[in-house]
C-alpha cells in the first residue's frame, strides 16, 4: 500500500470507522490504484475542495435557511423546482443542477471573473461574489429568488449584459474585465435602474459583497469599509464604487443576513431598526461577514440612474502588494471604449469568418472568445475557475482550435511552456494514470508545425519530442511484463476520468500511436531519415498490438467495435475511442471497428440533448457530443454529423457558454466548469472542418457546410483561413443577375500547394465561367449542391445557376 493510502487509513481507523467501511475504501483505493501509489495525488487535489466545500454548505444552509444564496441552493432544495436533490443522509451539498456561468476576460490578462445566469459576479481567483438587490414599497427584488433574466453577450468582446424586471423597474447589470496600465486585471460593472411606471418610485438599490458563489460558500472573515467608497475585503481593497452611496452596512453569521434585515426591517430610506449592523466593519469566525451599499433613489416616469462598481481579479497576497488604485473609478464608457478596441485589434490578427447563417457565426465569435481569455501567456486552461490549471488533454485541443483561428503565437507559447512539465523520463506529466499527454504534445506540435513551417522551432523542440517518444516505447515494454494486460498496448491507468476506474484504456493507447506517427514526421522534418524510420516503425508495432487486442476483442463480443477497455462491453465509455477517428485519424488500424463505434455510440446513447453520459461526466457533455459528430463528418457523413452536433448548437445560445456536462432536466451544467474551454474548442473545430478539409493531398472547402446555407444566400468569406498548404482567401458574393462570384487566393507555402482544389457550392449550378478554362478541372452538379474542381492557380469563378 502507498504511504498517502495507509496514512489516510490510519486516519480513517482513527474515526472509528465499522471494519466493512474500512474494506470498502481498501477496494476503491485498490481499483484506483496506479503503479502501486495509491490514489493518485490529482484525484485528491481536485475532489477533496469539491467535498470540503460540500461540507461546509451543508452546514451553512442547513442551519441558516432564511439566508439569501445563489440560485442554485435555492432550486436545488425546492421540492417543486426540477433541480431539487433530495438530501438523504449525504452530507455533501454541492451545485449538482445548475453550474452555468460566463466567464468575462481580457486578451492578455491572467484572471477571468464569472457572471451566473442571475447576474451574480466572482472575481477571480478571490471567491466572493457581487450581487444587487431592489428594495421598493411593493417588494424586494433578489434575482436568485425570481425567475432567470435574460443575458446577453457581445460577441465581439466579452461584454455581458443581465435584464431583469420587477415592479415596473427595469434593472440591468453589464460586466467586462479590463487589465488596467500596471496589468491588473479588474472587473468593471454598471448597474441601471430605470423606472417604467407611470408615477414616481421610491426606490434602493443595494450592492451587496456576499461570501457566496456559484459552488457556495465562499467564507469572507473581515470586511470594513474605507471611507466613502471602498470596501475592503479579507484586508485587501475589495469593491470600489464609482458614487457615494447613501449607507455602507456590514453584518455577520451572528447577527443575520442583510437581506433579510432590510427585507422586514423597512421600505426604501426608512430607518434600519437593528443598530449593530450600523457598523464601519463586520467580522465572522465561520466566514459569513457581508455587506452592503445602499442607493436610494426617487425616479421620475421613464428615468434611470447608472452606478458603477469594480473590483481588481486576483490572489489576495498578490494583491495585497498592489497599490490600491483608486483610478478603478473612472469612466466606465471610456474603459469600455477602449475594452472594446483591444479585443478589434486582437481578433483582426486571425482568421476572419463570414458565414451565411447568423447563429452559426455567433457561435464561431463568442467561442473564439472564449479561447482567447482561457490563453494565459504560456498556458491555456479549460475553465476559468474549477479547472484554471493546465491539462495536457486539454491544451492539445485548444491550441488546435486557436491554430485554425490563425492565432499561431499563441499556440506556440502554450507549447514552449509544454517543456516545463516534461519528467528527466520523457513524460509530460499531467496526472498520475493519465498516459495520453505524450501522445497528445506530439500529436499537437506536428498539427501546428503543419500550419507554420517553421524550421527552427520544430529543431529546438525536437530533443525533448525524442524524449517523450523514448517514455511511450518504455511504457509499452512495461506492460508486456505485466500480466493481465493486453500486451504492447499503453499500461494500465485512470486514463480520461470519465471513462472509468483502472484499466488498460484504448484512449492513452490510441494517443499514443497517433503521437508515434506524428514524431516519425517531426523526425523526417528535423531531416533525421534514420529516426523517422524507427520512429514509424514503433507506430506500426503500436498499430499491430492495437489491431491485434481488437481482434480479440471481436471474439469476445460477438462484433466489432471498440470499446474504452480490452476487457470491457460496449458502454458509454466507448466514446473515448471515438479519438482514433476525430481527432487523430488512425482509425485505418481497424477502420470497421472504429466505424461500427460510432454507428452503435448514435443509435444508443445519443438523445435529443446530446451524447448522455451518466458517470462523473453525468448528462450530455458537450465536446465528447461534438467529437463524436466530427467522427461522423469525417466518415464523410455530414448530415448525421450536424444531426448530432445540433444536439449541442441548438441549447449554445445567449451568453453561449456551455458548461462540461449539461443537465437533462434543469438544462444547467451537472459537473466541471460553468464555462468549459474544451467544448468551446470543439465547437470551432467542427465548424472549421466543415468550410475547410485539408487532410489528404487536395484541399476541399465547404464540403461539410451544406447546413449552414439552408435557408440564406450563398454570400460567405473566409481570410486569412489557415490550412497544412499555408492560408488562403475565399469569398462568395452574388453577383446582380444571380449569379455567384467564387474569388480563391491562396498564399500557399513554397511547395507545398494542394494538388487540386475542391469546392462543394451549396446549390445546383448550369455553368462554370473561370478566369482561365484551363484552372477548371469540371464540375459535378445534382439537386442539391455542386462539385467543382480546380488547380491552385484558379482566382476568380463565376456560377451560373
Amino acid at each position: 500500500m502507498a504511504i498517502s493510502s495507509y496514512i489516510l487509513e490510519q486516519a480513517l481507523r482513527q474515526l472509528r470507522l465499522p471494519e466493512s467501511a474500512l474494506r470498502q475504501f481498501s477496494i476503491a483505493q485498490e481499483l484506483s490504484n496506479v503503479d502501486g501509489r495509491g490514489f493518485p495525488r490529482e484525484l485528491f487535489q481536485l475532489s477533496v475542495p469539491v467535498i470540503v466545500r460540500g461540507l461546509l454548505n451543508f452546514a451553512v444552509f442547513q442551519m441558516r435557511r432564511d439566508w439569501i444564496y445563489p440560485a442554485w441552493v435555492h432550486r436545488q432544495l425546492d421540492p417543486d423546482d426540477v433541480s431539487f436533490v433530495a438530501r438523504a443522509q449525504n452530507p455533501i451539498f454541492v451545485n449538482s443542477t445548475n453550474r452555468n456561468w460566463t466567464m468575462l476576460g481580457s486578451p492578455h490578462g491572467k484572471h477571468e471573473a464569472i457572471v451566473d445566469r442571475y447576474g451574480l459576479a466572482t472575481p477571480l481567483p478571490r471567491e466572493w461574489s457581487l450581487d444587487i438587490w431592489l428594495l421598493t414599497d411593493e417588494g424586494f427584488y433578489v434575482p436568485s429568488r425570481s425567475s432567470a433574466p435574460r443575458q446577453e453577450y457581445d460577441t465581439t468582446a466579452p461584454v455581458l449584459r443581465t435584464l431583469h424586471s420587477a415592479y415596473g423597474l427595469s434593472l440591468t447589470q453589464e460586466h467586462f474585465v479590463g487589465t488596467t496600465n500596471n496589468r491588473v486585471d479588474v472587473l468593471f460593472q454598471k448597474i441601471v435602474v430605470r423606472n417604467n411606471n407611470v408615477d414616481r418610485r421610491r426606490v434602493t438599490l443595494a450592492v451587496s459583497v456576499r461570501p457566496f458563489n456559484p459552488e457556495g460558500v465562499a467564507p469572507i472573515d473581515q470586511i470594513a469599509s474605507d471611507g466613502d467608497r471602498f470596501v475592503v475585503v479579507n484586508g485587501v481593497l475589495g469593491l470600489v464604487l464609482a458614487e457615494v452611496p447613501n449607507s455602507i452596512l456590514f453584518s455577520s453569521g451572528d447577527r443575520g443576513d442583510l437581506a433579510e434585515l432590510l427585507r422586514h426591517g423597512h421600505g426604501p430610506q426608512a430607518p434600519l431598526r437593528s443598530d449593530p449592523i450600523h457598523l464601519s466593519s463586520a467580522s465572522c469566525e465561520v466566514g459569513l461577514a457581508h455587506g452592503s451599499a445602499l442607493y436610494d433613489l426617487e425616479l421620475e416616469p421613464g428615468a434611470e440612474r447608472a452606478f458603477h462598481a469594480s473590483v481588481a481579479l486576483g490572489t489576495e497576497r498578490v494583491l495585497r502588494s498592489v497599490s490600491a488604485r483608486r483610478t478603478w473609478r473612472v469612466s466606465y464608457d471610456r474603459r469600455l471604449q477602449r475594452h472594446r478596441e483591444v479585443w478589434s485589434g486582437e481578433q483582426a490578427a486571425g482568421a476572419q469568418f463570414t458565414l451565411p447563417d447568423h447563429s452559426v457565426q455567433k457561435l464561431l465569435e463568442a467561442n473564439r472568445l472564449a479561447l482567447l481569455q482561457l490563453h494565459d501567456k504560456d498556458m491555456i486552461t479549460p475553465g476559468p475557475f474549477l479547472y484554471h490549471h493546465m491539462r495536457y488533454r486539454d491544451a492539445a485541443t485548444m491550441c488546435r482550435a486557436l491554430d485554425v483561428l490563425g492565432f499561431h503565437g499563441r499556440t506556440r507559447a502554450v507549447m514552449n511552456g509544454f517543456r516545463r512539465g516534461q519528467t528527466r523520463d520523457g513524460f509530460y506529466r499531467g496526472p498520475d494514470g493519465e498516459w495520453d499527454s505524450n501522445g497528445a504534445v506530439l500529436w499537437i506540435v506536428r498539427r501546428h508545425y503543419e500550419m507554420t513551417r517553421s524550421q527552427l522551432w520544430l529543431r529546438a523542440m525536437y530533443p525533448s519530442l525524442r524524449r517523450a517518444g523514448s517514455w511511450i516505447m518504455q511504457q509499452r515494454r512495461r506492460s508486456r511484463r505485466t500480466n493481465n494486460t493486453h500486451a504492447g498496448l499503453m499500461p494500465m491507468s485512470l486514463s480520461a476520468e470519465h471513462l472509468g476506474t483502472v484499466d488498460q484504456y484504448y484512449w492513452d493507447t490510441l494517443y499514443s500511436v497517433a503521437g508515434l506517427r506524428a514524431l516519425a514526421l517531426i523526425a523526417a522534418d528535423c531531416r533525421n531519415p534514420e529516426e523517422a524510420a524507427d520512429w514509424q516503425c514503433e507506430a506500426e508495432a503500436l498499430g499491430s498490438d492495437i489491431h491485434s487486442s481488437l481482434t480479440e476483442v471481436e471474439r469476445r463480443l460477438g462484433m466489432a467495435a471498440v470499446p474504452a477497455t480490452p476487457s470491457r462491453g460496449f458502454d458509454e465509455s466507448a466514446i473515448g475511442s471515438v479519438a482514433g477517428i476525430y481527432p487523430l485519424a488512425v482509425h485505418d488500424i481497424a477502420e470497421p471497428a472504429f466505424r461500427a463505434t460510432v454507428t452503435k455510440l448514435r443509435q444508443q446513447f445519443v438523445r435529443e440533448g446530446g451524447f448522455l453520459h451518466p458517470f462523473i461526466h453525468s448528462g450530455y457533455n458537450p465536446y465528447l457530443t461534438m467529437q463524436l459528430a466530427h467522427a461522423e463528418l469525417w466518415l464523410g457523413n455530414v448530415d448525421g454529423a450536424w444531426e448530432v452536433a445540433r444536439t449541442i448548437l441548438r441549447q449554445s445560445g445567449p451568453p453561449y457558454s456551455l458548461p462540461e456536462a449539461i443537465h437533462p432536466r434543469t438544462g444547467g451544467g451537472s459537473m466541471g466548469d460553468g464555462h468549459h474551454g474544451w467544448a468551446a474548442a470543439e465547437i470551432i473545430l467542427f465548424i472549421r472542418d466543415c468550410l475547410v478539409d485539408d487532410r489528404g493531398n487536395d484541399l476541399r472547402l465547404l464540403e461539410g457546410a451544406g447546413p449552414m446555407f439552408e435557408g440564406h444566400a450563398p454570400v460567405a468569406s473566409l481570410a486569412g483561413v489557415s490550412s497544412k498548404f499555408g492560408p488562403f482567401d475565399l469569398k462568395l458574393t452574388v453577383e446582380q443577375n444571380d449569379a455567384v462570384h467564387l474569388e480563391f487566393h491562396p498564399k500557399f507555402f513554397t511547395n507545398l500547394a494542394p494538388a487540386k482544389i475542391e469546392v462543394r457550392i451549396p446549390f445546383p449550378v448550369r455553368r462554370v465561367l473561370p478566369s482561365s478554362p484551363s484552372h477548371v478541372h469540371g464540375f459535378v452538379s445534382d439537386g442539391q449542391g455542386t462539385r467543382i474542381q480546380f488547380s491552385p492557380d484558379v482566382r476568380s469563378v463565376l456560377l451560373v445557376r
